[in-house]
């Protein structure tokens, strides 16, 4: 618990909560979601800095997890968008998202795997 109290640690934290938060409510009152997005993404970069800084997390998997998050964080926004048929009679632009979205993931295992031979 000690290493909660130290200004590096808890400022990305705070930072990431008020960021994150205030760049999703403005984009929840002008409809727009990219900026929810936004705000979602800046958050949880912040916090996991943060978290990082404590020691919790291994010095190698910061990244790996940042990877894996996007990967289903951008997966999980297209399925969104073509669920509510944003995308109109071009629903193969998703494709797209959704390869970035494996080749995020791809990378995240390369570096876990590099992480556990390192290890």
């Amino acid at each position: 618990m000690n290493h909660f109290s130290k200004p590096m640690i808890i400022l990305p934290i705070i930072l990431g909560l008020v960021i994150g938060g205030l760049l999703f409510a403005f984009g929840e009152q002008e409809d727009a979601p990219g900026l929810c997005a936004i705000g979602i993404a800046a958050g949880f970069i912040l916090i996991m800095i943060g978290i990082n800084r404590t020691g919790m997390i291994k010095k190698g998997l910061l990244l790996p997890i940042l990877l894996f998050f996007f990967a289903v964080f951008i997966a999980s926004i297209i399925t969104s968008i073509l669920l509510d048929g944003e995308l109109g009679d071009k629903p193969w632009y998703s494709v797209f998202v959704y390869v970035a979205a494996f080749i995020l993931l791809l990378l995240g295992l390369l570096r876990l795997q590099r992480f556990h031979k390192s290890n």
